[in-house]
C-alpha cells in the first residue's frame, strides 16, 4: 500500500475493513459502511474529479442496478398506504447505495489484483477468527459440564442467524477455492497448505450453524467443484476419491449429527404425511398477496400487512402472530415492487456473470460460483430486508465490477501484480 496516495490508501483500508467486520456482525459493518463512505467523500473532494474511468459502460451498469433497485421501491410508497412503514423498509435499504456511488464517482484503478483478492483475504480471516472463537467457547462450555454435541449445536456454538452466517462462509469458501484454483503455482508452501485445512474447516462450519439452505448450497459447490476438476483439469481419479471423502462426510452428518438430520427428516416426514411445509404455506398467502397487483406489486409500505392479512385467511396463526416475511427475496420484491422490481433485482444478479462468461475473465470462476451462492441464498431468505444481508450482499455485487475492470492477464494465473 506504500505505492498508494493516502487517500486511496483511507479508501482500501475501510474497504478491508468493512470485509471483515461484515461477518462479526451487522452494526460493526454498517459503521465501517458509514466509514467506506466517508472516505470516498474525502478521496473525492481531493481529486476533485468525480466518475471512475477504469470502468467502462457495462460495468457501471451494474453499479447503477441496485441503486435503481432503490429508487423504485421509495417510488412505490406513492401508492402504499402506511407510507411511515414503507419509509422505514427505503431508508434500510439505503444503505444499498453506498457502495456503487463509492466506486461510480471515484477512481478505482489504484485496486490491482493483488488488493482485490486482499479483500477476500480480509474476509476469510475474520470468518476463521470467529470459527476458532465459537470453538475455544464450545470446549469451555464441555469443560464446565455441557453435553458436546449441545457445545457444538446451532443454539450454542454460534447463535447468530443461520442463513446469513452460512451465505458469508459459502462466499468464503468460494474465494479458498478459488485461489488454490488460479493461484495454486505462486501460493507459498505455508499458504497453500493453511488453504487447504481450512476448506473442510469452513463446510464443516455450515453444517453446524444448521442452515438448511446452506447445506444445500454446500451441496451444490460440492457438486459443481468435483465437475470443474473432472472437466476443465482431467483429474479423474483425484475426482474420485473427492466424491468418496464428500459421501464419507454426508454419512458422518447424517450419522453423528441428529440436530441437523432432524431438520431434513421432519420436512420429509411433512411431505409424506402429506402436511404443508411452513414455507408452503407462506408462498400460497404469498400469491393471493400479489393476485391483482403483479406488475407494481403492493408497495413497500403495504405488502407485509397484505402477508399476514393472507396468513390469518389460511389460518396459519404462526406466521400471523410473528409477521414472518416470505422467506424469499425474490417472492418479497414481487410482493413488494412487482414484476418490474424483480426484473431490476435478477438483472442487477445476473449482469456480472454475464459479463464474465462474455469477456472469458480469468476470475469467472470465482464471480460465477459467487453469484450462485447469493442466488442460491435469496431463494430461501428475503436477505435484503435485514442490514446484514444488505450489507454483505451489496458489498459483494459492488467489488465483482472492479474485479471485472481488471484486464484478464492482470487478473489470472500467474499474475503477481
Amino acid at each position: 500500500m506504500k505505492q498508494m496516495k493516502w487517500y486511496d490508501r483511507l479508501q482500501y483500508g475501510s474497504m478491508l475493513l468493512m470485509a471483515a467486520a461484515m461477518p462479526v456482525g451487522w452494526r460493526v459493518g454498517l459503521w465501517t459502511a458509514m466509514m467506506l463512505a466517508l472516505a470516498s467523500l474525502v478521496k473525492l473532494f481531493v481529486e476533485r474529479k468525480a466518475g471512475n474511468p477504469s470502468l467502462d459502460r457495462g460495468l457501471c451498469v451494474v453499479l447503477w442496478l441496485p441503486v435503481a433497485y432503490v429508487l423504485l421501491c421509495a417510488l412505490s410508497l406513492l401508492y402504499s398506504s402506511d407510507v411511515a412503514t414503507g419509509w422505514q423498509v427505503v431508508l434500510r435499504k439505503a444503505v444499498l447505495l453506498i457502495f456503487p456511488l463509492c466506486f461510480l464517482l471515484t477512481n478505482t484503478a489504484y485496486l490491482t489484483s493483488r488488493y482485490l483478492r486482499g479483500l477476500g483475504y480480509a474476509l476469510l480471516t475474520s470468518l476463521v477468527g470467529v470459527m476458532l472463537f465459537c470453538i475455544v467457547r464450545a470446549l469451555v462450555n464441555v469443560g464446565d459440564g455441557m453435553a458436546f454435541s449441545t457445545a457444538f449445536s446451532e443454539t450454542y456454538f454460534d447463535a447468530r442467524h443461520h442463513s446469513y452466517t452460512a451465505l458469508f462462509i459459502l462466499v468464503a469458501l468460494v474465494f479458498v477455492y478459488s485461489e488454490l484454483c488460479r493461484h495454486w503455482g505462486e501460493l507459498r508452501g505455508w499458504l497453500r497448505g493453511a488453504l487447504l485445512a481450512i476448506l473442510p474447516l469452513l463446510a464443516l462450519y455450515v453444517v453446524i450453524v444448521n442452515s438448511r439452505a446452506g447445506i444445500l448450497v454446500l451441496l451444490f459447490l460440492a457438486v459443481a467443484a468435483l465437475a470443474h476438476q473432472a472437466i476443465a483439469y482431467r483429474r479423474w481419479w483425484q475426482t474420485g476419491v473427492l466424491l468418496v471423502l464428500l459421501a464419507g462426510a454426508f454419512v458422518g452428518m447424517v450419522t453423528f449429527m441428529p440436530e441437523q438430520r432432524g431438520r431434513f427428516e421432519y420436512m420429509v416426514r411433512n411431505m409424506q404425511e402429506g402436511n404443508e411445509d411452513v414455507r408452503v404455506t407462506i408462498a400460497g398467502a404469498a400469491m393471493q398477496s400479489v393476485s391483482g397487483h403483479l406488475l407494481l406489486g403492493n408497495g413497500v409500505g403495504d405488502y407485509r400487512a397484505e402477508l399476514v392479512r393472507q396468513y390469518a385467511n389460511a389460518e396459519f396463526e404462526e406466521g400471523t402472530q410473528e409477521g414472518f416475511n416470505a422467506h424469499n427475496q425474490y417472492v418479497e420484491t414481487l410482493l413488494a415492487t412487482g414484476l418490474v422490481g424483480l426484473a431490476v433485482l435478477l438483472v442487477w444478479l445476473l449482469w456480472p456473470l454475464v459479463v464474465a462468461l462474455r469477456r472469458r475473465h480469468s476470475a469467472r470462476l470465482y464471480i460465477l460460483m459467487a453469484g450462485a451462492v447469493v442466488m442460491l441464498s435469496l431463494l430461501f431468505e428475503s436477505m435484503l430486508e435485514r442490514q446484514m444481508g444488505l450489507l454483505f450482499i451489496g458489498y459483494v455485487l459492488s467489488v465483482i465490477p472492479l474485479i471485472l475492470s481488471k484486464e484478464e492477464n492482470n487478473f489470472g494465473g500467474m499474475q503477481k501484480s
